[in-house]
């Protein structure tokens, strides 16, 4: 493992600069890093960290690294336009990577929890917990959408269709999550 991962000050140079870059181009992203970074400090400095063996402590640490790299390029792409008529595929990679990430994010505080399940309900727990938040996290793009935009419920029915594909692919995403924690953890 790079030794660079274990020090406070890389990470707090990173999410710094990833927080700043997500201010000059993106709105509600801002929040989502804060969210991010605030659960990896946190954390980080409650010691549910050290609980993850060496595999899980890596693929945590390559997550909370790759994470915001891979959402920031995406959102990039979506804001600019930079592959025309892209949104629809690059929307779907963002909910499918933001659940898969999630699943891992969570995996000091769940872990005990996580392995005193069976392998089916430990699927049925990740998938329905990334499901939850990720319901929590249309509903507050529906308000944003509100607020911003002010548009009636008419126009807002637009929305209906891609929120239906951000919850499938959130379940999708809980799964592919699921799956790499069977394959770097101690789960059951």
């Amino acid at each position: 493992m790079i030794k660079l991962l274990k020090f406070n000050e890389f990470w707090f140079f990173f999410a710094t600069l990833v927080i700043l870059f997500s201010f000059t181009i993106f709105s509600n992203w801002v929040g989502m890093v804060f969210i991010w970074f605030g659960l990896f400090f946190t954390f980080r400095f409650t010691n549910l960290e050290t609980n993850l063996s060496a595999k899980e402590h890596k693929l945590y640490l390559s997550t909370v690294l790759v994470y915001p790299l891979v959402e920031t390029w995406i959102k990039w792409m979506i804001e600019k336009n930079d592959l025309p008529y892209s949104w629809f595929w690059l929307n779907r990679l963002e909910h499918f990577c933001w659940a898969m990430a999630l699943v891992i994010i969570f995996l000091p505080i769940f872990s005990d929890i996580w392995k005193g399940l069976s392998w089916w309900q430990n699927l049925l727990f990740v998938v329905s917990f990334v499901c939850l938040l990720g319901n929590l996290n249309e509903f507050l793009e529906y308000f944003i959408r509100l607020l911003l935009n002010k548009k009636n419920q008419l126009q807002l029915a637009v929305y209906y269709w891609d929120t239906i594909y951000d919850m499938m692919m959130n379940i999708v995403g809980g799964f592919g999550g699921f799956v790499a924690m069977r394959l770097n953890t101690r789960l059951p």
